[in-house]
């Protein structure tokens, strides 16, 4: 079974949390990524912000040169160990509605994030694989 480290694809895309909405964007783009983690001058995460939070925070108001942490979810940061089962990962991303999970090691430092399309495509491929390379039954 893989576990949640085996998922991070890159190192993660990172901002303050009061940078501007913009930079944070701009990051996203640069790096074709679907999320940002915010970190504290420790490097520790304490937010992310997703390419989802920047539409609804554009939607009500929010200015491109506001802080990207009043857009961002902050406080109640879902987190996943990198030794962390993937199935595991996936009951909290589904249980919170949420589409990327900050990876952390046994200390809290972030690792990395990965994304229900992540998830997604480990599964495809390990189920793909068995049936590619799995030789058919004997007769």
């Amino acid at each position: 079974m893989s576990s949640v480290g085996d998922l991070i694809k890159r190192s993660p895309v990172v901002a303050s949390p009061a940078d501007p909405i913009i930079k944070a964007v701009k990051l996203m783009a640069d790096n074709n990524v679907g999320s940002a983690v915010l970190v504290d001058g420790s490097g520790r995460p304490v937010g992310i912000v997703t390419e989802r939070d920047v539409i609804r925070g554009l939607a009500r108001g929010a200015r491109l040169e506001d802080p990207v942490e009043s857009i961002a979810t902050m406080g109640s940061l879902v987190t996943a160990g990198v030794k962390e089962d993937v199935y595991s990962a996936l009951r909290k991303m589904r249980n919170r509605g949420i589409r990327h999970l900050v990876v952390v090691d046994e200390a809290g430092a972030l690792r990395g994030v990965i994304s229900m399309r992540d998830l997604l495509e480990d599964f495809v491929i390990k189920r793909l694989g068995e049936r590619v390379w799995w030789p058919p039954p004997e007769d």
